[in-house]
């Protein structure tokens, strides 16, 4: 697909949002991709980039200044821009990339749904595909692609790992059955998921035993329905930035990328959405007339809840969790304030701590809870929540769920945090 379009190669020198060049270069139709500076020469050629930016850092070291792309002879004569100092905005790059080096704008929704849907069917063939079904929009865009696709040739499986959100695994199968009309198989595993994290408590850890469990519910359903030669998976450009892919600097391991076992008894993985932001999936979810109540549901991480449960998973902290969610969530729209916050959460944190009930003394467990705003999922601000919003929101976790008795708000932005707390 990439070789289609006219490609853009952006260097990242280490900026501290180094997506932003990306998000303007395609929000102008125009395909591009971000590589570490450190990337080869051969690496950037294999993209036949007709265009390069140079996206760094405001402190850059005299070793990272020095790597210059003009200087690699497999792509001296490709057109470079360097941003040091410049504005990274339209204003900027339109006139280099379409006036001056005449790149065309044909990175759209639509050509990005084409070209899907005729990958997929070119790599399957008539052989069988399985997905692994969240309900989150990754996986429904995935599983929709690969359903036009190919048909029956897809077996959708839903894993109900216990890890998921309130109410979550009945609204999956419901939507997806009633609504879609696709074949899902509901696995039930919560106890077996369960199983494999006692006593781990290292959020790295639990990311990579919750994704090679994924791997190996899927090869016992593979079985089931015929043993599908392909895998498919809702990986998105942020999971394999964040990943270190391309041989870039690692933020943390998705259960998707980083977390996948050596081997899998699959001939392939098909990753229709490895190149989309966040902002881009949705667009296609849309495009492809799922409902906004889907398009635009809020983002939940392949672990589920076991990277909002901080420390040992138990099924009594995910239900504690899991109530606390609710209330935070329902709060949110029933004040209107959904739009303003592009995820909202609560995180059952590590800590406990000693509070009053009834004139008698408890030991209960500390909830925080995380709005943030963002528009590529690589930077975001928290949410400035009304004060008498979050009194609001504190009085009802505490008097509706009694193991906890302490209620923060997280004030931190991304960076120097991530959205997410593991």
């Amino acid at each position: 697909m990439k070789n289609r379009h006219d490609t853009v190669v952006i260097l990242d020198f280490g900026a501290i949002n180094s997506q932003a060049a990306a998000r303007v270069i395609r929000a102008l139709n125009i395909y591009c991709e971000v590589l570490p500076y450190s990337a080869s020469a051969e690496r950037i050629a294999a993209l036949e980039p007709k265009a390069i930016v140079l996206q760094r850092g405001p402190a850059c070291g005299e070793a990272i200044l020095g790597r210059e792309p003009a200087a690699d002879p497999a792509i001296h004569k490709v057109p470079v821009l360097d941003l040091l100092d410049k504005a990274c905005d339209s204003a900027t790059l339109k006139p280099f990339l379409i006036d001056r080096c005449g790149l065309k704008q044909d990175w759209t929704t639509e050509t990005f749904i084409e070209e899907a849907i005729r990958d997929i069917r070119a790599t399957v063939g008539d052989r069988k595909m399985l997905l692994g079904m969240s309900g989150g929009i990754d996986s429904s865009v995935c599983a929709v692609l690969a359903h036009r696709a190919v048909g029956a040739q897809l077996a959708c499986v839903f894993v109900d790992h216990g890890l998921m959100r309130k109410d979550e695994p009945q609204e999956v199968c419901s939507v997806f059955r009633d609504r879609f009309g696709i074949a899902l198989r509901h696995v039930e595993a919560e106890s077996r998921f369960l199983s494999k994290l006692v006593g781990v408590t290292d959020p790295e850890q639990k990311r990579k035993i919750i994704g090679e469990e994924f791997i190996r519910v899927f090869e016992e359903e593979a079985r089931a329905v015929g043993e599908p030669d392909f895998l498919v998976q809702g990986t998105i450009y942020p999971d394999i930035i964040e990943s270190g892919g391309d041989g870039g600097k690692p933020v943390k391991a998705h259960h998707n990328v980083g977390g996948l076992p050596e081997h899998i008894a699959f001939k392939g993985i098909i990753e229709p959405l490895k190149y989309l932001f966040k902002d881009e999936v949705r667009q296609v979810a849309l495009a492809l007339g799922i409902p906004p109540s889907i398009a635009m549901r809020q983002p939940f991480p392949g672990p589920g809840l076991g990277v909002r449960c901080i420390g040992e998973l138990t099924k009594e902290k995910l239900d504690v969790l899991r109530e606390a969610d609710a209330i935070f969530c329902a709060a949110i729209v029933e004040a209107g304030l959904e739009k303003q916050a592009n995820q909202y959460f609560a995180v059952l944190t590590g800590n406990r701590s000693v509070g009053v009930k009834d004139d008698a003394r408890t030991y209960g467990y500390t909830v925080a809870l995380r709005a943030v705003t963002t528009t590529d999922f690589m930077t975001a601000h928290f949410v400035k929540l009304p004060m008498d919003l979050l009194e609001t929101i504190s009085e009802r976790i505490t008097a509706s769920v009694p193991q906890i008795n302490r209620v923060v708000y997280d004030i931190t932005s991304k960076p120097p945090s991530t959205i997410e707390w593991e």
